[in-house]
């Protein structure tokens, strides 16, 4: 029998196989079997390690050999990960499960307040970029980051996406966990739901954070463009787009400076499969404006966006500002499109800043 550092790296190198030849499958692999160490019984230690190493040989053998790729989901639920410890790779805090709409929702939740804080992620992230703000945050608040669906850990590969159901995703989300009101904060997509939602839904929400997003809808041209790139992936894959969205998102000075961000981002990035990122595209193309109901705004309203973000320019947070009464804004210098990573430090001290405000009357 193979001894537990042999059986150990047998699992790294598998790991590392499948994350260098088929990424997209990296979603169902953020668990990993920790043993406690029993040494009344050591073998029950090496049982465990041999049967997660074998669960993941199968899942990477049947998922090569099936070309349309559709048993995913029913191979990666196989793991033996019953009765083990486990821990997620992606951040530091449990990943909890609840079904919401006939879709199996992923989301961290810690923390302790009355009105919880809702974390949206950009497309076509998950909702490990919020570990800084859950990090910083926690003492003081409770904090939800949730995946959308059909990113991260809440897998639906089959129902069309857009930005409404998006937002009644929340909503039930937030009856599901008998929660009658929120601060909710999104950044780029994650800012479209949060504006479609409290646009749709105003009696549930407190107060409203609006990172790196607009409120405008796609253009002829721009819908146009978003159509040929999905075009693109389907005919080419998604190398190519991905490889392309990952430099545009962050300053140049992250893609020089800060190559581990990067690295990780671009994981995240690739763990999604095709069918997700022209779904989210889609979903992109088809959302309706919200510019016009920023008047109709009554909450508590911070903005933030990175000073060079070229996916979704300065002047649109502007805009926002100068027509959401009382909203402020603030700009992070030589950030991005992702400016809770490039600089979460300054980033967390605009929410910690707005957040007091609320519990004391000020904005």
């Amino acid at each position: 029998m193979k001894t537990e550092l042999e059986l150990n790296e047998m699992i790294l190198d598998i790991t590392n196989n499948i994350r260098d030849k088929h990424p997209e499958l990296l979603k169902f692999m953020d668990e990993m079997p920790i043993t406690i160490p029993y040494e009344e019984n050591p073998e029950i230690v090496n049982l465990t390690l041999t049967n997660y190493h074998e669960s993941l040989k199968v899942l990477l053998k049947d998922y090569e050999d099936n070309t349309t790729k559709n048993v995913i989901s029913e191979i990666a639920e196989s793991l033996p990960i019953t009765q083990i410890t486990t821990m997620e790779l992606e951040n530091s805090y449990q990943n909890l499960l609840t079904e919401v709409n006939n879709c199996s929702f992923s989301y961290n939740d810690v923390g302790e307040g009355n009105v919880p804080v809702l974390f949206l992620h950009g497309f076509p992230f998950d909702k490990s970029m919020w570990k800084g703000q859950l990090d910083s945050l926690k003492s003081s608040h409770r904090l939800i980051a949730i995946d959308i669906r059909g990113f991260g850990k809440s897998t639906d590969e089959k129902t069309p996406l857009s930005i409404d159901l998006f937002s009644d995703d929340l909503v039930s989300f937030m009856d599901k966990l008998d929660i009658t009101k929120a601060i909710i904060c999104g950044l780029s997509m994650g800012g479209f739901i949060a504006l479609n939602a409290i646009k749709r839904f105003p009696d549930r929400f407190e107060a409203l954070i609006l990172c790196d997003t607009n409120c405008i809808a796609d253009t002829t041209e721009v819908k146009e463009n978003r159509y040929q790139k999905i075009e693109q992936i389907n005919t080419d894959g998604v190398v190519a787009f991905n490889e392309k969205f990952i430099k545009n998102v962050f300053h140049p000075d992250s893609i020089t400076n800060k190559i581990e961000l990067v690295e990780n981002l671009r994981a995240i990035v690739f763990a999604n499969s095709k069918e997700i990122i022209t779904a989210g595209l889609t979903a992109l193309a088809e959302r309706s404006e919200t510019c016009s109901s920023l008047e109709f705004i009554t909450v508590p309203t911070l903005i933030i966006c990175g000073k060079e973000d070229e996916v979704t320019p300065l002047v649109q947070s502007q805009f926002m500002q100068e027509h959401i009464k009382g909203s402020s804004l603030k700009i992070i210098d030589n950030a991005g499109h992702v400016s809770n990573l490039e600089h979460p430090d300054e980033f967390n001290e605009y929410l910690v800043e707005f957040l007091n405000s609320l519990h004391s009357g000020t904005k």
